[in-house]
């Protein structure tokens, strides 16, 4: 462990929203973990309370094989909740193992990540609003969808524990029966006292406790991406203003040199080398974090927004609070691998736009040291920078595309199969 500086709140990039993380306590655990090295004792709590809470949840829903009867449409809304709780504890253990390189990609919201110089600082800020405002609408956006799905299931469950334990086909033709919030099976007698409300106190620790770490955890990853996305920005504006002064170019035509205006603007090109070697070494450590919990969540997003829509397509249902339902865990699936893709898709433009930057630059009023120091950083911004799922595919908009095309044909499917 390589103990770091804590991160103030003037530190942080100009605009950047981390209210939400000092409301979890993650900021202040995050900068004790800089600091000492040791988990602080909020992360001890989300982890091992997320395990306890979830765990018997998806074993339950694993054992429902071998004691109920099901079909297609049932067997598909059993697994409708614990596929986030799956996604849950996935992510928070990703968190837990890799937290020292993530305690280290925090360093991407430090405002000085880079050596900005004085003439460029007014740019940079205006850059770093803008990608602070974009994060912080998609991240407020994510947390009070979340928080209107808690509150709908919680104040309208619409699971009717009969249809779980005795009934296949359609939902909506079951009316008899206690609701509960989840379409989970347990294996007690669900609808007698006293089992039917421990079950439902426990589905709502599960929601209130599960749900919002879900959307908590990708809020945290999320941002951090955003952030590297403004760094790589940071860097190709600083590119493009490498600019001859006029009075250099106008000695140039009288075919003298600036050395001192030549000799500044080269030792500002190959300070931007080594912060573009370093922003690429922390997106390998970020790709090498993010790629497993992406590809997780994908196969997850896929999962769910296919089983919403069959639901939706197959249940007949006219109870309008369940549709509802069913159209927000649609949502909200699609939500986070929308700006996933989205965040990688920024990234890897970003990345590769600095070869437009250098060109933008004026590399042709130069010397030769200047343009071959320009040709060297223009071969290495052809490294790739977007995440990748399964190791080998990009994540970005057109996979986005590829999803809701997979999800509509597997759905199909599926609903082809039940006629």
């Amino acid at each position: 462990m390589v103990y770091q500086d804590t991160i103030r709140d003037s530190d942080v990039i100009d605009g950047l929203n981390i209210r939400f993380l000092k409301l979890f306590g993650m900021w202040n655990a995050i900068n004790e973990y800089r600091s000492t090295g040791k988990r602080p004792p909020v992360v001890k709590i989300h982890v091992f309370g997320t395990l306890i809470i979830t765990i018997p949840y998806i074993v339950c829903q694993l054992q429902s094989f071998f004691n109920i009867d099901f079909d297609l449409q049932k067997l598909t809304y059993l697994y409708l909740h614990p596929l986030p709780a799956a996604s849950l504890c996935c992510r928070i253990l990703i968190f837990w193992f890799r937290m020292e390189s993530i305690s280290r990609l925090y360093n991407l919201m430090r405002n000085d990540f880079f050596n900005i110089p004085q003439h460029a600082k007014a740019g940079v800020k205006k850059i770093f609003k803008k990608i602070s405002r974009l994060s912080n609408i998609c991240c407020i956006f994510l947390l009070l969808w979340n928080a209107g799905i808690e509150i709908l299931y919680l104040i309208f469950p619409g699971t009717s524990v009969d249809y779980i334990q005795h009934h296949t086909g359609s939902m909506a033709k079951v009316k008899t029966g206690r609701k509960k919030i989840f379409g989970g099976w347990y294996p007690v007698p669900m609808s007698e006292y006293p089992y039917y409300e421990i079950i439902f106190a426990y589905e709502f620790v599960c929601l209130f406790w599960a749900a919002t770490l879900l959307a908590f955890y990708f809020c945290l990853f999320f941002q951090v991406l955003m952030c590297l996305y403004a760094q790589f920005l940071v860097l190709g504006f600083r590119l493009s203003s490498l600019k001859v002064d006029n009075d250099d170019s106008d000695s140039r035509k009288n075919n003298t040199y600036n050395k001192n205006n030549n000799t500044r603007i080269y030792e500002e090109l190959r300070e931007i080398l080594l912060e573009h070697k370093k922003i690429l070494s922390y997106t390998d450590e970020l790709r090498s974090i993010y790629n497993p919990m992406v590809t997780i969540t994908l196969g997850i997003g896929i999962m769910v927004l296919i089983i919403a829509a069959v639901q939706l397509l197959l249940g007949k249902t006219s109870d309008p609070s369940f549709i509802f339902q069913l159209v927000q865990v649609f949502s909200f699936e699609f939500l986070e691998v929308s700006l996933f893709c989205l965040g990688s898709s920024l990234i890897g433009t970003a990345s590769s736009d600095l070869q437009f930057a250098i060109y933008c630059s004026d590399w042709y009023k130069l010397d030769v040291r200047f343009r071959k120091a320009a040709q060297m950083l223009m071969i290495r911004t052809n490294r790739n920078a977007t995440l990748s799922a399964m190791v080998m595919y990009p994540v970005n908009l057109e996979t986005l595309e590829a999803i809701i095309q997979f999800t509509y044909s597997a759905t199909a499917l599926m609903i082809g199969m039940v006629k």
